[in-house]
């Protein structure tokens, strides 16, 4: 499974997306994965909730997360200067971990399923603490060009492609972590394989194909 189509997957959710040129997809997706896994290197081997202990993070387990856009939420971080806490859902993690085998790669348990999601929102929480947002650090697209005037703007999905790459690194993953969002989407009958082919094979095309860049 290749991890810069399932960046581009993630990225092409962004509202500016059609913004992107066709010769900076690659530029927005390598960087956001490097910046991602670089920032995974400073934490190997650290438990995640020793990690969020020593940030003086609170973990509140619930149980029920609330529907929304065809899933429950696995949870839900709270990021303010001294006072950063973040809720897990557990039967939102469970229903990822049973519905999270698919073809590929076997199913993840409990355990990584909710480790996956503590390490994506340990990302933003570095991003919050040290004030450098994935988006800042990349260049901004061009959304309004007049004579003598340009507007430009952030592509804020590349802190979710930063993030999956850092939980991807983190744990040792041999995928990016929204592949198993796809795999409960398609065991719970929300997606069906074939839409989710579909969309890695249209999204190689584009990052290959029509950028000229070698797979």
């Amino acid at each position: 499974m290749d991890i810069r189509v399932l960046a581009l997957c993630e990225l092409s959710n962004d509202l500016l997306y059609d913004k992107i040129p066709m010769q900076k997809l690659s530029y927005y997706i390598d960087e956001s994965l490097r910046i991602g896994k670089e920032a995974a290197g400073r934490y190997q081997g650290y438990d995640l909730e020793t990690l969020y202990a020593e940030h003086r993070i609170n973990i509140d387990y619930q149980e029920d997360g609330t529907a929304g856009f065809g899933m429950a939420y696995r949870g839900q971080i709270t990021l303010e200067k001294g006072n950063c806490s973040t809720v897990i859902f557990r039967s939102s993690i469970r229903g990822l971990a049973e519905n999270s085998a698919n073809g590929e790669f076997p199913a993840v348990s409990y355990e990584l399923a909710k480790n996956m999601h503590l390490a994506h929102e340990f990302f933003h929480f570095l991003e919050f603490e040290s004030d450098s947002y994935v988006p800042r650090q990349l260049e901004p697209v061009i959304t309004m060009n007049f004579p003598g005037f340009k507007r430009r703007a952030r592509i804020n999905r590349c802190s979710e492609v930063a993030a999956h790459a850092f939980a991807k690194a983190l744990l040792d993953l041999n995928v990016l972590p929204n592949y198993y969002d796809y795999c409960y989407l398609i065991n719970t009958g929300k997606m069906t394989e074939e839409a989710f082919e579909g969309m890695l094979e249209k999204n190689q095309k584009v990052l290959y194909a029509k950028t000229g860049a070698s797979m």
